[in-house]
């Protein structure tokens, strides 16, 4: 576990419990997960040039739980019409490195995520869902940028909500009650902030670390023509709303860097429902 150092927010006594909890990430008293120590080794490796595909395959191989997962994934319905695989070494070959590093995570926020409060569990079932719709969304979204990698986007979707792991460990650990409301508050004033800060303690790329943050901004500014991961994200959790049919796209700067006509966004799971089951399926 490490502390999070995070800037002054300001106070409001509306809140009291989102209040204490700005005072202890002030005080550095909020506590982030660490990654398991096998998923952190597996991630360095990955991100090592000289580092071969055995070694990867030893290291991935320590974690058995793991492997039935990275196995089932192989075989999903994502790579339907190949033959099946029973071992680790044919399904890292057949995943790649970048789905390869999306389980890693997945399976590591799984591991981290032991909850007991009720309202807690309902809360974190919620986050799951979103997250895995928000991964799934991003992975089809990306396949019409060809500069992006949809493997790449599918993580991004994965953790833009990482920050609220810590945030419901903390109220857990400290056996605290949150209502409704005060969730939502300190939802709204901490999570993205501490999302930024476990991604960067987790040696994540910075087009990576900036998506807690920038996925919120629906009038970002890049300066670039050409989308990125981010702006994946923010269309992706604009979608998975219940408000997506009413949006006024042509407000949202991400869409003009994503190019695509706004038709697309209003029809969007209609036309890809079947590619959206299949990455769903990825991510099970």
């Amino acid at each position: 576990m490490q502390k999070v150092n995070l800037p002054h927010m300001k106070r409001n006594s509306a809140c009291p419990l989102a209040d204490d909890l700005s005072l202890a990430m002030e005080r550095n008293e909020l506590v982030l997960p660490t990654m398991p120590a096998w998923a952190a080794k597996v991630q360095r490796m990955l991100d090592d040039i000289n580092v071969s595909a055995g070694q990867i395959v030893t290291a991935v191989s320590s974690d058995p739980a793991f492997v039935a997962q990275l196995i089932k994934t192989a075989n999903s319905a994502a790579y339907a019409g190949k033959p099946k695989v029973d071992n680790v070494n044919a399904a890292v070959m057949r995943l790649g490195y970048k789905m390869l590093r999306n389980l890693i995570v997945s399976v590591s926020m799984a591991k981290l995520s032991i909850i007991e409060k009720p309202a807690l569990k309902r809360l974190l079932a919620e986050f799951w869902d979103h997250s895995r719709e928000v991964a799934a969304t991003s992975y089809v979204l990306a396949r019409s940028q060809k500069h992006l990698n949809a493997d790449q986007a599918m993580l991004a979707g994965l953790i833009h909500d990482i920050g609220k792991l810590p945030l419901f460990l903390h109220i857990e650990r400290k056996n605290l009650t949150v209502d409704e409301a005060a969730m939502d508050v300190i939802i709204r004033r901490c999570s993205a902030m501490v999302g930024e800060q476990l991604l960067d303690i987790w040696e994540f790329s910075g087009e990576l670390v900036e998506i807690p943050v920038a996925h919120e901004d629906i009038h970002r500014e890049t300066g670039s023509p050409r989308s990125c991961y981010a702006d994946i994200v923010t269309i992706a959790n604009m979608l998975t709303r219940a408000t997506a049919k009413v949006i006024d796209w042509d407000k949202v700067t991400a869409v003009r860097r994503m190019g695509i006509d706004t038709s697309l966004y209003h029809e969007f799971f209609d036309r890809f429902d079947k590619d959206l089951t299949v990455a769903r399926e990825m991510l099970a």
